[in-house]
């Protein structure tokens, strides 16, 4: 049976009470024991609170000793977290809570202004002393609720089960694989996100340690993995063309990095593997829903552009939009079941016509299109739902619509993922403005930081006189996609102006101006 976080933690702290289980940014260390203590005090003040098990405790926290204290003391209470996206805000935050209802927000000091007075509580609140009862928690129990982007409309709230967060990495304690008690997890990815989470699962599992950085520190990133012993870490994608566009060095090695799960890979991924020194690379598809049921595992070197092969205890089909399988080399909608219950999502909370959707004919429909050759191997091709990821993060193109649609004179709006040379999607938005109204893009701009997410702000916008439609009034987004070149795009950073999570920034412009 699937262990659960509660389980874990009360675990560790008698096999390993005095193993160093949390290295935190500037020094802070907690061994098995101490985790175990800063979770109990949390958890006597959230029970002071109020909060019982099967409650929702809703977080807007940086990674740190706050997001684990918030975290695991909720879990030793049996309650269900629900963490937010640090960069949320406004209208889309508050249609979040008001779908999760919960008990409590335990919120950062620079985040409390978003919440109600009545629903917040500061992390400060949470550190003392307590003791408190440790729920009886099944692993089939919901552990989180985890967002994750909408296709044709709002976010969703993803339900995960204590035996998801296993099941995500599982795979890395095969003895042929993976970690053991003497590696060390290099957590820098937003501990919001399921990867990151799960990643710290497994090392409270196999009895190694965990580093928790507040964000990738790329232009220090392996003096940063060498000071805290990382043996392991995520990357998306964008980080490792960083680490590979550097300048070598004599750091690239001097570090204890044995591997790293990569999705999707470096161009070329033997070259990095050699570079820096790494036993070998990882890569995988995965995602809120599925957690991660394809992975390259049969070699050092993944083969390129693939993401993996179905792993045992799962099952996938390539699929037409009927839901019958397509032939080897064919791109078709990725579906995927599991052969163990409770190891996928449960549903979206308050969205039951969305759930139906998504797992219709037994199967999730993922909304990725791929294709698949002789021997298994799985390869992505293109997004078949509206979803954009980027940077790492999951991006609604309706809730950017909406928002741009919010700004005086614009009648109609589409936004897509588009490239540009290589790399991750960037956001664009088709613009139909109103008769006779001018849109002044850098003016929009501004208006869009102050409203979203900061890696949700377009970085292309373009004048349309309409919108393709369908007979039903859907936008023909692929139409928009194959779109010849207008000369008429309007590129920010090509103007100097950039967005980053301290706001709107100027500088050196990217390239040419566009008209």
């Amino acid at each position: 049976m699937s262990p659960t976080i509660p389980r874990l933690l009360v675990s560790g702290a008698k096999r390993w009470p005095d193993r160093v289980f949390v290295r935190f940014e500037g020094g802070t260390t907690w061994t098995r024991a101490q985790a175990l203590r800063e979770a109990s005090g949390a958890a006597a003040a959230l029970a002071e609170l109020g909060v019982e098990a099967g409650d929702r405790v809703g977080m807007s926290i940086g990674n740190g000793p706050d997001w684990a204290r918030a975290w695991w003391g909720a879990s030793l209470l049996g309650a269900v977290i629900s963490p937010f996206n640090t960069a949320y805000r406004g209208r889309m935050l508050d249609e979040l809570v008001e779908r999760v209802v919960p008990k409590v927000v335990v919120v950062a000091p620079e985040y409390a202004d978003r919440f109600p007075a009545s629903l917040r509580t500061e992390t400060s609140a949470l550190i003392g002393e307590g003791e408190v009862r440790t729920a009886e928690v099944s692993p089939w129990d919901v552990h989180a609720i985890l967002f994750t982007s909408g296709t044709t409309g709002r976010t969703k709230a993803s339900l995960a089960t204590h035996v998801q967060f296993d099941a995500q990495t599982r795979w890395m304690l095969a003895p042929d694989v993976g970690i053991t008690e003497n590696d060390c997890f290099l957590c820098d990815l937003p501990m919001f996100h399921l990867s990151a989470l799960s990643g710290i699962f497994q090392m409270l599992k196999c009895g190694g340690a965990v580093a928790i950085r507040s964000a990738p520190s790329m232009t220090s990133y392996w003096p940063t993995a060498a000071a805290c012993g990382a043996t392991w870490s995520y990357n998306v994608g964008t980080m490792a063309a960083f680490l590979a566009a550097a300048p070598p060095s004599e750091l690239d090695r001097a570090h204890s990095m044995r591997f790293m799960l990569c999705s999707p890979l470096p161009p070329d991924a033997e070259a990095f593997v050699d570079r820096f020194g790494m036993e070998r690379m990882f890569t995988a598809y995965g995602s809120t829903e599925s957690g991660m049921p394809i992975v390259a595992l049969d070699e050092r070197i993944p083969r390129p552009g693939t993401c993996g092969r179905i792993r045992p205890g799962f099952q996938v089909r390539v699929a037409d939009e009927h839901d019958h399988p397509v032939p080897p080399g064919q791109v078709g909608e990725l579906l995927l079941r599991s052969d163990e219950p409770w190891t996928m999502s449960q549903g979206y909370l308050g969205d039951d016509e969305a759930t139906i959707r998504a797992w219709r004919n037994g199967w999730f429909h993922t909304g990725d299109g791929v294709y698949q050759d002789e021997d298994g191997y799985l390869y992505f091709h293109d997004r078949v739902k509206d979803s954009i990821r980027r940077r790492g993060e999951n991006i609604s193109s309706f809730e950017v619509e909406r928002e741009v649609r919010a700004y005086p004179g614009i009648a109609d709006v589409a936004c897509l993922a588009v490239t540009r040379g290589e790399g991750d999607d960037e956001v664009k938005v088709f613009i139909v403005p109103a008769p006779g109204v001018h849109i002044d893009f850098a003016d929009l701009l501004r208006f869009l930081v102050e409203r979203t997410a900061y890696f949700m702000v377009p970085r292309f916008y373009e004048l349309i006189d309409a919108l393709p439609k369908t007979a039903s009034q859907r936008v023909r987004k692929f139409e928009l996609r194959n779109r010849p070149p207008s000369g008429l795009e309007w590129d920010r950073e090509a103007h100097g102006l950039f967005v980053t999570r301290r706001g709107l920034e100027r500088r050196e412009p990217v390239g040419a101006v566009d008209a």
